[in-house]
């Protein structure tokens, strides 16, 4: 199964966003244009998909609807957070479409206001249906959170809460206080904890290839393990050649930044489940080598060669846009305007369509579209007080 457009309004920075997808998409724009918020779509759907979730929970993690709608939202489409999502699946094709509306009568708590599931344009699910009236309170779940209604598209809700997020934090892996705070944490506080807890034999046959990877990519590189202390903590531990004659040995306090993300990457990759999913990267070049930046997508396109996977990354490199690899159908160009932020691919671009056809660096042409204008008041900071 894969998705094949992305639809949403009134979706924090966006309006409106209507994206076909294919195995990738490299999000680019300005700082603060959403290139987290909507990676952030696709978690908020794995979010309300997944064991302990649903749509309540996944509002609240997001500080409220207010917080998730859009600021431009007004009355467009009723002001409702409206999601809609087509997937394919050999020769089936899904639909899964979800508005939320706040409840009224001052409670406004996040309310289907609309649900709708097709399967090879049969409804399978239409609500609010006579049983959402007869009790209200219904509304306040979705169908695809419910195993007991679920069942006719669970394998739709299944795609969705297999969505996983890369963005760790160095600082946060480093911090003992951290550590087990949170499950899942996608910054990282229990990163090294969810390593500790696969079984031994396939996570040392993950540590085993990380290993060789590292070796290639991290000068004097030796090896990767996981310790245990008299806490119960694990701790990354890696050995580094040096004179003496047994490897010098760290652990992840004084692993540099680059080294940590490195690792979570690979971990990130290693651990891919084969029937995929969607996998999010939040600039993965962060503290990396640039001939490491330049490698990463025919990494993924070696992950996706033999796995169900789609990935949405995030980044400002240029090197893994300039990559022969990726073509302008793969490459989402958010633009911030004074009604929300407007993304389009850049093979869509009629204004560049002569530079994409004369295949031009694709930073090089990402850059006239998004880069600030005028800079001089950033410049002048710098300069005297009066």
């Amino acid at each position: 199964m894969r998705i094949t457009n992305v639809a949403a309004n009134n979706w924090r920075n966006f309006k409106s966003i209507n994206v076909p997808m294919g195995n990738r998409l490299f999000v680019v724009g300005p700082n603060a244009a959403g290139k987290s918020n909507l990676l952030d779509l696709f978690r908020f759907l794995g979010d309300v998909a997944s064991t302990g979730g649903g749509l309540a929970s996944a509002i609240e993690s997001r500080r409220g609807l207010s917080m998730v709608r859009s600021l431009f939202a007004r009355n467009y489409r009723q002001g409702r957070l409206i999601i809609d999502i087509h997937l394919a699946d050999g020769e089936d094709t899904w639909r899964y479409r979800l508005a939320v509306k706040g409840e009224g009568s001052g409670r406004n708590r996040p309310v289907v206001a609309e649900e709708l599931v097709e399967h090879n344009g049969e409804i399978l699910v239409q609500r609010p249906d006579k049983f959402d009236e007869e009790d209200p309170e219904r509304l306040t779940q979705t169908h695809l959170e419910q195993i007991a209604a679920n069942q006719p598209f669970r394998s739709v809700a299944e795609y969705f809460a297999k969505v996983r997020y890369f963005h760790l934090v160095p600082q946060v892996i480093r911090d003992p206080a951290r550590a087990g705070i949170a499950a899942s944490d996608p910054f990282g506080g229990d990163f090294i904890a969810q390593m500790n807890a696969v079984p031994m034999r396939t996570r040392q046959a993950w540590l085993r290839r990380m290993e060789k990877a590292l070796k290639a990519a991290v000068p004097e590189f030796e090896s990767l393990t996981i310790d245990v202390d008299s806490s119960g903590r694990p701790h990354l531990a890696a050995g580094y050649r040096n004179w003496r004659s047994s490897p010098a040995r760290h652990t992840e306090v004084e692993f540099s930044d680059g080294t940590l993300r490195l690792i979570g990457l690979l971990w990130t990759i290693v651990s891919t489940p084969s029937n995929g999913g969607v996998l999010l990267l939040e600039e993965p070049e962060l503290s990396l080598n640039a001939a490491i930046v330049r490698a990463l997508p025919t990494v993924l396109a070696m992950v996706q060669r033999d796995r169900e996977l789609q990935v949405v990354l995030t980044t400002h490199a240029p090197e893994l846009l300039d990559d022969e690899g990726v073509s302008a159908e793969e490459v989402l160009v958010l633009e911030v305007t004074t009604d929300g932020t407007v993304p389009t691919l850049l093979a869509d671009d009629d204004r560049v369509r002569g530079e994409v056809e004369a295949d031009l660096p694709k930073s090089d042409i990402v850059q006239g579209l998004i880069a600030p204008q005028d800079l001089s008041g950033l410049v002048e900071i710098g300069g005297r007080r009066r």
